[in-house]
C-alpha cells in the first residue's frame, strides 16, 4: 500500500465517524469533541484495513490526521524492514 494508501484509509475512517468528518488534517480531533473510545474504534479499523499496529498510547498523544498518517507510515517502514532483515 503506497503512503498515499495510507492516508486514504485514514481519512476514509475519519470521515465515517460524524463528530470527525471533514475534519482539517493539522486539527486536533480531542478539542472538537473526540473522546478516547472513539481513538479506540478508529485504531482498530483502521488498524485491520492496513495490517499495521501503533500503540494505543502513541495515537493518543498525536490527535491529528497528519500525525496518525505519519504513525502508520512509521510502522508501515518497520514492517518492510522487519521483513528484509
Amino acid at each position: 500500500m503506497s503512503d498515499n494508501g495510507v492516508r486514504s484509509t485514514i481519512a476514509r475512517f475519519f470521515d465515517e465517524k460524524p463528530i470527525l468528518k471533514g475534519i482539517a488534517p493539522d486539527q486536533d480531533f480531542f478539542s472538537i469533541g473526540a473522546s478516547s473510545l472513539t481513538v479506540i474504534d478508529l485504531q482498530i479499523q483502521i488498524e485491520e484495513a492496513l495490517k499495521l499496529s501503533v500503540s494505543t498510547s502513541t495515537l493518543m498523544g498525536s490527535p491529528t490526521v497528519n500525525a496518525w498518517v505519519n504513525a502508520y507510515e512509521q510502522a508501515k517502514s518497520a514492517a518492510k524492514e522487519a521483513q528484509t532483515a
